[in-house]
């Protein structure tokens, strides 16, 4: 079977952690499945008008066109489709004519999928990771981009989203199309179990982008402050993707440089350790789908404190921590309370075992590609 990727989201040497998550779904996928990844970004100090290079993955090629940025907006829309095209066409002499186009997010990349399918008949099918259609961001997706985004979903084969919460944001805007939801999914060979040192000072974990309107990493630095209050038997460890000054000076501050510690980027093996020394994780945002951090502290066998938003009430329940209304600062310091005098007592193997039920690599490939095999076979 031969699968044409397109993501929205794709990771660039500018921001190498965005859409990681589906290049991994894609290198989870069987080896009978042969998956080229197609996009089309700006390139620096480029002499010539395009460039492409093909960049070997664990289980996939990637095609990735370079541009030299033309000097308009309009323009620079017009040269990336007229590159989609011409890696289409790049990829049909190079490797394969597609069987079927995967499409990774629905905006803005939809728009190709759906001119292959008008011009040539490509069918495609969506997963779907985006919180646009949650609630929160319901000022956001109105008027032009929801009429687009809706025909692009309701032209699908298929939509898997990664949470029936997910599903039920996109019907709520009018998608109505075929779903099946597949979950994020996690390396269970890299996140495992560790042996965290419950006679030190306790191990809280948080892993974001620190992006405050939808982490709401102010609110759990607040209700730190007042933990430290109460407790000195703790530290709450924070990886994070970007840089965070006004989080950093929060803690200089509020004197909390004892207990905050920043570690910024990781890589996965350096994560992985993260979630082995630690004795729960934290998550307090306002909105989410399904967080692959929760996913990857399920399989480290570690409990999570979160809020109740998107699916994260599907797969979280008290066996595997504890779950909070999205904002209430007081539950949250409760649960923090509940976790550092009781984390010992969650059964680590047990949750590590309901991810590897759940989420693991192979069984969410798996899953993908027989969802392929039926829409082709209704071909």
């Amino acid at each position: 079977m031969n699968i044409l990727h397109l993501l929205s989201w794709f990771p660039t040497p500018d921001d190498p952690t965005l859409g990681n998550f589906c290049v991994r779904m894609i290198d989870a996928l069987p080896e009978d499945c042969h998956s080229v990844i197609l996009s089309v970004c700006d390139g620096k100090n480029m002499t010539k008008s395009f460039e492409v290079k093909e960049i070997r993955g664990a289980h996939h090629t990637h095609v990735q066109i370079y541009i030299r940025p033309p000097k308009t907006n309009a323009l620079r829309k017009l040269k990336k489709l007229r590159m989609y095209q011409y890696g289409l066409n790049y990829i049909k002499k190079r490797f394969f004519e597609p069987d079927l186009i995967h499409l990774h997010v629905t905006y803005p990349l939809g728009q190709v999928a759906l001119l292959w399918k008008k011009l040539f008949g490509y069918k495609y099918v969506l997963t779907e990771h985006w919180t646009i259609y949650q609630p929160q961001n319901q000022d956001v997706l109105v008027g032009k981009l929801k009429k687009k985004i809706v025909k692009i979903a309701n032209n699908a084969e298929l939509i898997m989203p990664v949470s029936l919460d997910l599903q039920r944001c996109m019907e709520g805007h009018g998608v109505k199309n075929r779903f099946q939801v597949i979950y994020n999914l996690v390396n269970t060979d890299i996140f495992k179990i560790g042996n965290p040192n419950h006679s030190e000072k306790k191990r809280i974990l948080h892993i974001s982008t620190l992006r405050d309107e939808a982490k709401n990493f102010s609110g759990i630095l607040r209700t730190i402050e007042r933990l430290r209050q109460q407790r000195n038997d703790f530290e709450l460890h924070v990886i994070h993707d970007y840089e965070a000054p006004e989080f950093k000076a929060f803690v200089k501050e509020h004197n909390l440089s004892d207990c905050v510690i920043f570690h910024g980027k990781k890589t996965s093996a350096e994560v992985a350790e993260a979630y082995q020394q630690a004795d729960f994780f934290v998550l307090f945002s306002n909105f989410e789908n399904l967080p692959c951090v929760i996913v990857e502290a399920f399989a480290s066998g570690v409990p999570v404190l979160s809020t109740a938003v998107g699916g994260i009430a599907e797969i979280l329940s008290p066996e595997r921590g504890i779950l909070i209304p999205q904002g209430d600062e007081n539950a949250l310091l409760q649960g923090m309370n509940q976790l550092l005098d009781h984390c010992y007592e969650y059964d680590r193997e047990a949750i590590r075992d309901y991810a590897i039920k759940t989420f693991a690599a192979q069984n969410i490939g798996q899953q993908v590609f027989e969802e392929y095999k039926k829409v082709l076979k209704e071909a």
